[in-house]
């Protein structure tokens, strides 16, 4: 049988995100045009290792299931995971109800980010130590075998052994943080007095949303610590497949969503309009969607080394701007344009080193 080509598979996410960026234009201009965009490519990027895992469970269901992932799990990921988790965001850090949050995002898009910016330093530490806390368990992992820029991760691989260091690290930035932490934040236009304590119960909640997110995950995928990642995918798949299908559905989601909060916090750096956001995230869960599929029909890995190096580093670079905005505000074009730069220079990185690899096996 005839194999596909690859660009078949995103078809759809290429219309997708035409339409989406046309729709953005009228709405934003060629900046929410450019940042809903860089959100879809950061979204992919960031999850290229979910779809993965993604490809692995698949690959153990039945052709109706793929289908009700590739359909019912779109709706889920899009409005559920980059819709409503960012306005229970908003709903949690500021004095707005839900219902209120979400009729004023969709309503007066200006109003909400006006509102947000009241909230811009809970905001941006909640994000900036949960990000952190991201990049912190990439950088700081012993059992990674291949590194990207080695003289770094080389290092910290060696540190890690030494103890919980990335605990250490986030402890010390926190810190850090608090002490030196401003009394007055700029809001748009306005000075606000706010009270230290914001900013760093913000700072907690972040690191608690991550260990409560990895507890999950780690239950979800049931593997102890002497397993990788997939290993543990593997063998809760061989126990969700005698329970059926939907069993498997049910869990895929979950992990889905699990892996979607880094995607969504990263976005607020970069954005925190609610309808560019959930377009370019829309768009992003869309191409992750169909390259699951490319993964599972192939019957292949990520052939891109490096790239969730560059993605984890991207996220580290968002996790930094964010902390900085809770002292200075950046323009978003900066923000916007740092995030994607590690991704890019991986991507050519991990271009190159296959074709080293090829020219050697030659």
């Amino acid at each position: 049988m005839e194999q596909k080509p690859a660009i078949s598979y995103f078809y759809y996410v290429f219309v997708a995100a035409i339409l989406g960026s046309v729709a953005i234009y009228f709405y934003a201009g060629w900046m929410g045009v450019y940042q809903t965009n860089i959100l879809s490519v950061l979204e992919l990027s960031l999850s290229f290792d979910n779809a993965v895992i993604n490809a692995l469970i698949l690959a153990n269901m039945t052709l109706f299931w793929r289908k009700m992932f590739i359909t019912w799990g779109i709706l889920i990921a899009v409005f559920g995971m980059r819709l409503l988790f960012p306005i229970l965001i908003v709903y949690t850090t500021t004095d707005l109800g839900f219902i209120e949050a979400f009729t004023l995002s969709v309503n007066n898009p200006a109003k909400y980010e006006e509102i947000i910016q009241n909230s811009h330093h809970i905001l941006m530490s909640f994000g900036g130590t949960f990000l952190l806390m991201v990049f912190l368990t990439f950088l700081f992992d012993k059992e990674r075998e291949i590194h990207w820029i080695a003289f770094i991760e080389e290092r910290a691989a060696k540190w890690a052994s030494l103890g919980e260091i990335k605990i250490a690290t986030v402890m010390i930035t926190m810190s850090i943080i608090g002490y030196f932490a401003p009394k007055e934040v700029l809001a748009g236009d306005r000075v606000l007095t706010i009270d230290k304590s914001e900013i760093v119960l913000g700072m907690v909640y972040g690191v608690t949303l991550y260990v409560i997110i990895e507890l999950i995950r780690g239950m979800l995928e049931g593997k102890d610590e002497s397993e990788s990642e997939l290993e543990g995918v593997s063998k809760q798949v061989q126990a969700n497949a005698l329970k059926g299908g939907f069993a498997s559905f049910m869990y895929l989601e979950l992990i889905d969503a699990s892996f979607s909060f880094d995607g969504v916090l990263g976005a607020f750096a970069v954005t925190q309009n609610i309808v560019i956001m959930m377009v370019g995230l829309g768009i992003g869960a869309f191409a992750v969607r169909s390259l699951t599929l490319l993964l599972v029909d192939r019957k292949t890995v990520q052939k891109c080394r490096y790239l969730e190096h560059g993605a984890m580093w991207s996220i580290g670079m968002l996790a930094a701007s964010m902390i900085v905005q809770i002292f200075v505000h950046l323009p978003s074009f900066i923000v916007t344009t740092i995030a994607i730069v590690p991704i890019t220079v991986a991507f050519i990185n991990s271009i190159y080193a296959n074709r080293r690899l090829i020219e050697t096996k030659g």
